[in-house]
C-alpha cells in the first residue's frame, strides 16, 4: 500500500473533524492554575514516599526481619510511581493545554528514538511474549521534534500497544519518509475501540467504554497529550480501529529539511 493510499484510509474511518482535539473545550484557566499547583505539591511528598520505601524494599540500612515487611515496601513503592506518572501527565496536560510547555524543535534521529523506547518497554514486552517488528525505510530523513516530546509520544504509543496487546502478539512499528515529513505508525493486535470512541479517546481524562480500554489503569491523559504534543511541533496524530482488529496510531512530523515549509504543504494528509 503506498503512503498515500495509507493516509485516505485513516481520515476515511476517523472521526468527522480532522483534528478531534480541537473539538473539545480547553482548560480555563482556573483549572490549569489548580492542576499545576496540585501537580507540583504532590510530587515532592511522592519523591519520598517512593525514595524512602526503596530503602527499605532494598534494606540499605540493614536487614528487617520479616520479609513480609519488604514485600510491602515494594507494594509501596511502585504504587508510588504509578502515581507520580499520573501526576507528571496532569502536569504535561495542563502546559500543554496552556500553551507553556518549552519545546525546542531540533533534527532528530527517528530510529534512534524508536529503539530507545523499544529497549525501555523490553522487558514488560518479554515478560508477555509480545515482540517489536520494526521497520524503518533507510531512507527516513531527521525530524524535527523536541527530544523529549518525541520520546513522550513513543513511550505513550508504544505502551499503550503493549498494555491492550494479547500475550504472544507481536507490535508492527513502521517509520517511513513522507512528503516534507516522517510518517510513524504503531499498530498492536489488540481489541481495538469502536470508531465512534476515538474522538473521546484524543480528550483529556476520558477513556473509551470498551471493557479492554476500562480495564487500565490511568485517567486517560496518554494520547491527549500525544496529540498535544504532535500539534505543537507542528504534526498529526491520527488513529484508526474497530472492534476485534487492534489499534493503529499513525504520526506525521515534519522532516528537518523541510524546517520553515508552509503548514499546509508539509503536513498534508
Amino acid at each position: 500500500m503506498s503512503v498515500q493510499a495509507l493516509d485516505t484510509e485513516v481520515v476515511a474511518v476517523q472521526a468527522p473533524s480532522p483534528n478531534p482535539v480541537s473539538q473539545a473545550p480547553d482548560l480555563d484557566d482556573a483549572k490549569r492554575s489548580f492542576l499545576r499547583m496540585v501537580s507540583h505539591e504532590l510530587r515532592t511528598p511522592l519523591n519520598s514516599v517512593i525514595g524512602f520505601s526503596e530503602i527499605i524494599s532494598r534494606e540499605l540500612h540493614g536487614p528487617i526481619g520479616d520479609p513480609r515487611y519488604k514485600a510491602h515496601a515494594e507494594v509501596i513503592r511502585e504504587s508510588g510511581q504509578k502515581l507520580l506518572r499520573l501526576v507528571n501527565q496532569v502536569l504535561e496536560i495542563a502546559r500543554l493545554d496552556a500553551g507553556t510547555a518549552d519545546l525546542r524543535l531540533e533534527p532528530e534521529s527517528a530510529a534512534l528514538a524508536v529503539k530507545r523506547v523499544t529497549q525501555m518497554l523490553a522487558d514488560e514486552a518479554d515478560a508477555r511474549g509480545i515482540d517489536f517488528l520494526v521497520d524503518i525505510a533507510p531512507d527516513t530523513p531527521m525530524v524535527l521534534a523536541d527530544a523529549r516530546g518525541l520520546h513522550t509520544i513513543l513511550q505513550n504509543l508504544l505502551q499503550n500497544a503493549v498494555t491492550f496487546s494479547p500475550d504472544g502478539k507481536p507490535i508492527h512499528v513502521t517509520v517511513r519518509a513522507g512528503r516534507n515529513s516522517v510518517l510513524f505508525e504503531i499498530q498492536d493486535h489488540g481489541e481495538g475501540v469502536p470508531v465512534e470512541d476515538i474522538p473521546r479517546l484524543m480528550r483529556p481524562f476520558e477513556q473509551g467504554e470498551n471493557a479492554l480500554v476500562r480495564r487500565a489503569q490511568g485517567a486517560g491523559l496518554g494520547l491527549p497529550i500525544v496529540s498535544l504534543l504532535c500539534r505543537d511541533m507542528g504534526g498529526r496524530l491520527m488513529l484508526k480501529s474497530e472492534p476485534g482488529e487492534g489499534l493503529t496510531a499513525r504520526v506525521r512530523l515534519l522532516s528537518a529539511a523541510a524546517q520553515g515549509a508552509a503548514p499546509s504543504t508539509a503536513m498534508n494528509w
